[in-house]
């Protein structure tokens, strides 16, 4: 610390009385102390920063922690709601499916039975096409028979 009696006296070596360097050592002491920080003041406050950082420190990482914990427990939630609604999807699409499959298959017997019924209907038109020119030929045996008993009558009658 400063040695006042020193200054005092280098003061009166100066002129001033003894009362007034006593005096302005005095009010020069105050003013340093007021103003001024020693070295134990500048450590003290050294180490109450370093307490005050690792305070924070400590505040932030826990708080980072939390922060982590939170955003971990959130994205578990939307990866189970995630998971959930292509649950949903999947199991609506098979049920969308199943109803495709057994309709087309309800079609596919509708079509398999009218398919029955055309070649029926093919089979029955193409014998009846294979017993017409039989018929047409009876028939027109029949009109030509007519026409010559026709033909020969009107020669008859003719001649």
């Amino acid at each position: 610390m400063i040695n006042a009696m020193r200054y005092t006296e280098y003061l009166v070596d100066a002129g001033f009385t003894k009362e007034q360097a006593d005096t302005a050592i005095k009010v020069g002491l105050e003013l340093m102390d007021a103003k001024f920080a020693t070295k134990q003041d500048i450590q003290l406050s050294e180490l109450a920063l370093r307490s005050d950082m690792k305070e924070m420190e400590h505040s932030i990482r826990s708080d980072m922690k939390e922060s982590e914990d939170a955003i971990r427990s959130e994205m578990k939630e939307v990866e189970t709601s995630i998971r959930s609604g292509i649950k949903e999807i999947e199991t609506s699409i098979r049920s969308d499916m199943k109803e495709m499959e057994s309709s087309i298959r309800g079609d596919m017997k509708e079509m398999e039975g009218s398919i029955h019924s055309l070649e029926g209907s093919v089979l029955l038109i193409t014998q009846e096409l294979h017993a017409m020119p039989d018929k047409i030929i009876v028939r027109l045996s029949g009109i030509m028979a007519i026409m010559f008993s026709l033909s020969i009558t009107v020669f008859k009658l003719l001649a």
